[in-house]
């Protein structure tokens, strides 16, 4: 389970902050989280030693974690996240009156789109 959470952190890291690493390491990463590959699979496609794979993907993570913690971006986008699906929830056990229910549904919307709950 480990592995698997460690791989969706290294997927938000990347999705933030992935363009600002060189092509290379972005391929690298790309292939490692996106494609599922091994260390070797990565090396052959790549024409590169699993030894190259493998201090890419250590410098990576190490810089990725390093903005992460200068910026806190992937932070940020997930409390939020988890914020707006706790509204959304309390929303879901509120009961206005009539007049109200066309703000509740715009204010659900909104609430989801910023959830990406669509």
């Amino acid at each position: 389970m480990a592995d698997m959470d460690e791989r969706v952190e290294l997927n938000y890291l990347l999705d933030f902050y992935g363009p600002l690493l060189t092509e290379h390491r972005q391929e690298v990463l790309r292939l490692y989280c996106e494609e599922d590959l091994s260390q070797q699979e990565i090396a052959d496609q790549l024409c590169i030693t699993r030894q190259g794979v493998f201090d890419s993907l250590a410098k990576s993570k190490r810089q990725l974690a390093g903005y992460e913690v200068k910026l806190g971006l992937v932070r940020r986008h997930l409390d939020q996240t988890r914020a707006a699906e706790r509204c959304l929830r309390l929303l879901d056990g509120v009961r206005g009156l009539p007049d109200d229910a066309a703000a509740l549904a715009e204010a659900r919307k909104a609430l989801a789109a910023i959830a990406s709950k669509d």
